[in-house]
């Protein structure tokens, strides 16, 4: 329904492309109309598939998008943002005819490395330069916003569960100093969410309780090193699975970075049927 939603919105914006206006300035400015698109598609690097789609109820729509318009010409200075692109009005917001570079962002302000961090916080932006034309055409731009900050998950597998029956709490933090906080509660099931941080260096680390072993004894709590993603990029998902492997008196648990196993720690324990989950 969004991408549908988006769809209209851009034909819209475009309907009013060639429309007149009988209020035009002296000759030497012109306007702008967009055909304009917000993409949920991500880069990622796993077995299984090189890209995959955000949860679209997080995609923002086109016409809730701001909009920077700044000139690139040193003869001209001028820069200025419209709050949403559907403030912009081709039939009025006149500009002098000349070469912009022409932004569409989500949230307050311009620019990955400000964007709020946290989850289901994507931050979106595309760009294009364009040369306004003198006219009462208006000068058609087109522009898709993709994913400009970093997608991260954290995902804990049934068995890990199993096994850590009594819950985990993880942490995420950022360079900015944010940390975000993910994980599962004792007879709760782990609620896959979508983090997202600036392109910045990152690390994860937390803890994990087991299973009870009896009315008498507490339950052990296992604490995981911390993983460091040191450069991640702008537009990419990057997946962290913690899982367990192994039967009988053998077992490990395994975290996997984008399908690649990064640590193996050996149970110390055996590894009954009792730690795993019922078959479905």
């Amino acid at each position: 329904m969004k991408r549908y939603t988006t769809i209209l919105w851009a034909a819209a914006l475009l309907a009013g492309c060639a429309k007149e206006t009988n209020d035009a300035p002296a000759t030497g400015y012109g306007t702008l109309c967009f055909s304009a698109a917000c993409s949920a598609v991500v880069t990622t690097e796993t077995r299984a598939e090189t890209r995959v789609e955000i949860p679209a109820e997080t995609v923002p729509a086109v016409a809730d998008l701001g909009l920077l318009v700044e000139s690139i010409d040193p003869q001209h200075d001028f820069a200025q943002i419209w709050p949403t692109l559907g403030s912009y009005d081709s039939q009025s917001d006149y500009l002098w005819a000349t070469r912009y570079k022409i932004t569409l962002f989500s949230g307050e302000e311009p620019g990955a490395d400000r964007a709020p961090e946290g989850i289901d916080r994507p931050y979106f932006e595309g760009s294009a330069t364009k040369l306004v034309s003198v006219g009462l055409e208006a000068t058609r731009v087109d522009i898709t916003a993709r994913l400009a900050n970093t997608a991260v998950r954290i995902l804990f597998s049934d068995r890990f569960q199993g096994y850590f029956a009594n819950g985990a709490r993880f942490t995420l933090k950022t360079e900015a100093g944010e940390e975000i906080e993910i994980g599962y509660e004792a007879g709760e099931k782990a609620v896959p969410r979508y983090c997202y941080v600036r392109p910045a260096r990152f690390a994860i680390a937390g803890e994990a309780t087991k299973q009870t072993p009896s009315a008498t004894q507490p339950a052990q709590t296992v604490q995981f090193a911390e993983q460091v993603n040191a450069a991640p990029e702008a537009g990419r998902l990057y997946t962290y699975v913690y899982d367990i492997t192994g039967v009988g008196n053998t077992g490990e648990i395994v975290v996997t970075f984008n399908d690649e196993p990064i640590r193996t720690e050996i149970i110390d324990e055996e590894l009954n049927d009792a730690a795993r989950p019922e078959e479905a």
